[in-house]
């Protein structure tokens, strides 16, 4: 789930005066305020995470790439290094698991978690 070009991983922008537009599109479906409805509750949860990476024009948010090339992902955490990375990719070959199926995350500690499959 992203707002960038397949071809290109160029970003697009929504075209809206804001954010906040943006936000009371999403708000206003009919079923935003349904008992059973767990959508405002995921809505008041992820959109605060999402906000400057939506509307934002300015690096890295411009190009999805990895973060020591000047881009975004969602398949590595933003801290990884490019040696995270090449070690990343080492593995998943041995294991014979395609990159774009997996996630990796770098945790303070240094440790590194990778989940294969959807999240």
């Amino acid at each position: 789930m992203s707002n960038y070009h397949s071809f290109g991983a160029m970003k697009f922008v929504p075209d809206l005066p804001s954010f906040e537009t943006f936000k009371q599109i999403l708000y206003s479906h009919p079923k935003i305020n349904e008992p059973d409805s767990n959508l405002k509750h995921y809505l008041d949860l992820l959109l605060p995470q999402v906000d400057k990476e939506v509307f934002s024009l300015e690096k890295p948010y411009t190009q999805l790439n990895f973060p020591h090339e000047g881009g975004v992902t969602g398949y590595f955490s933003t801290n990884m290094t490019e040696l995270d990375l090449k070690l990343v990719k080492e593995v998943l070959m041995k294991e014979k698991v395609d990159i774009l199926n997996t996630r990796a995350f770098k945790h303070d500690n240094g440790d590194i978690t990778i989940t294969v499959g959807s999240i």
